[in-house]
């Protein structure tokens, strides 16, 4: 760690785009692993360091940007609540010469009519849904009622959650599955290179695919669907554990094009990230220290040693990506999101095509 002590300026460096990265992905969902870990890698930092860092930090910025996502709501956890609103109004009802009594609101003229008689009347009880209950839309008279939820079996627990925390459940879950089935795979062909290759280019390819459908299909009023989100959890949970990236970029523009807005999507799978980082990073930690005792060495922390000076920055940068989510209206956020997937995806296959011809050796290391 002696370079870590030593060498300030590209500690500065590591800090200040480790911010920058941060905030867009937090924001826009421009993949902090995705984009940042190569320059990290070109800088002259070894892969064995650089990629528990960078989970680590993800960890601690993504605990971060959870708390200030629900607390400026961007994201409604918890139950959906029901309630029976029983609407009363007033009205005049005037009649007719030949007996008839009519309601005076069915009839704008006889509304005007001083000499009709006004009294109230009662409406049917209407249920109604919400996942806030600031969603309520009351007029003067209105009289609501909450209905307990029935919670007897897993099933209607489920069904009784908002829609963000169903999708951040079911993103976690697969994404957690699929990513540790990704990493078996990705262990058993680490030292094939043209499974590596061929890994990084349908990253790439996949995340510029799905910011050019984002932009086609932003106009157009999609139909949420759960199955899709499960899809979607399999998918971008397998992308992470072959490749260590592609996680939220995949997530946020799939959920998109599976019906979301995009403010609930970046929210979301801010939660599920997190919970996918976790399970990496104790996933890392404790086969280190089983392949230490294996061989017979010291257990160490030398690999996370990056880890403080990315999570400064990314601490940093989290709350004020979960900000700007909050402050950008939906159609420019979809917008942005989409030019950013596309961004990130041509970044990834450039960065593929230059390293296979090996210009990265070409430059200078900062670090040796």
């Amino acid at each position: 760690m002696s370079f870590l002590t030593i060498f300030t300026p590209i500690l500065i460096v590591i800090v200040v785009l480790a911010f920058v990265f941060e905030l867009m992905d937090a924001s826009l969902g421009i993949g902090f692993g995705t984009a940042f870990t190569p320059i990290l890698l070109i800088i002259g930092f070894d892969v064995s360091i650089v990629v528990p860092s960078v989970l680590a930090s993800e960890l601690v910025a993504g605990l971060v940007a959870m708390l200030f996502h629900t607390l400026l709501k961007n994201v409604r956890l918890g139950n959906k609540r029901v309630f029976k609103r029983r609407r009363r109004r007033r009205t005049k009802v005037y009649s007719l010469p030949n007996g008839e009594i009519v309601k005076a609101f069915s009839n704008p003229k006889l509304a005007a009519d001083e000499s009709a008689m006004e009294f109230e009347i009662e409406e049917e009880d209407e249920e109604i849904i919400v996942e806030d209950e600031n969603d309520l839309v009351l007029e003067e008279h209105d009289e609501i009622e909450e209905i307990k939820l029935k919670n007897g079996s897993i099933g209607d627990r489920f069904r009784n959650l908002t829609t963000d925390t169903k999708v951040i459940l079911l993103l976690s879950i697969f994404g957690i599955l699929t990513s540790t089935l990704a990493a078996i795979i990705n262990v058993v062909y680490a030292d094939n290179a043209f499974f590596n290759l061929g890994v990084k280019i349908y990253i790439g390819i996949m995340v510029f695919s799905m910011g050019i459908l984002i932009l086609s299909l932003r106009n157009t009023k999609i139909k949420f669907s759960l199955k899709r989100i499960i899809a979607l959890g399999a998918f971008g949970g397998f992308n992470k554990g072959i490749s260590g990236g592609g996680y939220r970029p995949v997530t946020v523009a799939g959920q998109i094009l599976a019906g979301r807005e995009g403010r609930s999507a970046l929210a979301s799978t801010t939660f599920s990230k997190t919970s996918v980082s976790l399970f990496g990073v104790l996933s890392y930690i404790v086969s280190h220290i089983s392949i230490n005792k294996s061989v017979g060495e010291v257990i160490t922390w030398d690999y996370l040693e990056l880890t403080p000076f990315i999570m400064i920055g990314t601490v940093l940068a989290a709350p004020l990506g979960a900000l700007v989510t909050r402050k950008i209206e939906g159609k420019w956020l979809k917008l942005l999101i989409g030019w950013g997937t596309i961004s990130l995806g041509i970044f990834s296959v450039v960065r593929i095509t230059l390293d296979y011809y090996h210009v990265w050796d070409i430059i200078p290391k900062v670090v040796f």
